[in-house]
């Protein structure tokens, strides 16, 4: 077998093997967020919380500049908000992923994968967190799930599937280059301001229309949001999603392949 296929077989068999511990990265996630807000008075509800207020604030000031109605708008919001709040966490948590595991990759002889999938397990938390808020303001609103809000359970299949991949690339890229995680920060910040969320992608015409278009995570947030809020997704917004689904598949299996041999070197 060459190199390159061996590579690939043991970057594959580390993520089934991830699997496998599957509670040992559940117990790790948990300990994470029971950590992170230990001491406070509302612990976990502070996600909560923070998302309601956000949703609130947004749909109360942005919601004079749509033809939405209240109700439909802060649906928008909310399920946007939550979408894109979980996609921006593979990206940033990827960076950090093995940086932050490092200790335990170098001391503890385990899959890789573990540290990923206890990193999107928190991701998975939070989001159900803030669903279980967008839901309540959703029927508090008059909001009742119809039908075609079955099509959206395929697209979270497709956010997990994207998830470890994206955070396998990101973080052997971002061990080896420090800067791509100050990089990364930097653009995602302002991605919030060119994502449809904080404005309706159908009432926007010209270049702000082709600009949403060229975004991806317009096209991610389509395939849920959309079934959500009683409509079929466009068509091509699955087409991009599923296209680059096998790039981000085809980038983790190269990278992963190459570099995990030197991860230990770099953290």
């Amino acid at each position: 077998m060459s190199r390159k296929h061996k590579g690939l077989s043991v970057f594959f068999a580390d993520i089934a093997q991830g699997v496998a511990k599957n509670d040992v990265w559940l117990t790790f996630a948990m300990d994470d967020m029971q950590q992170r807000y230990r001491r406070s008075a509302l612990g976990l509800l502070w996600i909560m919380l923070s998302y309601a207020l956000f949703v609130g604030g947004i749909s109360f000031i942005f919601g004079a500049f749509t033809r939405f109605d209240s109700g439909a708008f802060v649906t928008y919001v909310a399920i946007g908000f939550a979408l894109f709040t979980f996609l921006m966490a593979q990206i940033i948590d990827g960076c950090q992923v093995f940086v932050n595991s490092m200790t335990w990759i170098k001391s503890v002889s385990m899959p890789l994968s573990v540290h990923v999938f206890r990193s999107i397990f928190r991701s998975i938390f939070v989001l159900a967190l803030n669903l279980v808020v967008a839901f309540a303001a959703m029927i508090l609103f008059g909001w009742r799930p119809e039908l075609v809000a079955l099509m959206s359970l395929p697209g979270f299949a497709i956010y997990l599937i994207n998830a470890v991949a994206v955070q396998y690339t990101f973080g052997f890229v971002a061990a080896r280059y420090r800067d791509v995680t100050h990089l990364t920060n930097s653009i995602t910040r302002i991605m919030i301001f060119l994502t449809p969320i904080l404005w309706v992608r159908e009432e926007m015409t010209g270049a702000r229309a082709v600009a949403a278009d060229f975004n991806p995570l317009t096209h991610y947030i389509e395939i849920i949001r959309a079934p959500l809020m009683g409509e079929l997704p466009r068509m091509s917004s699955w087409g991009i999603v599923l296209a680059l689904t096998a790039i981000i598949w085809i980038a983790a299996a190269l990278v992963g392949a190459h570099l995990r041999r030197r991860l230990a070197y770099w953290i």
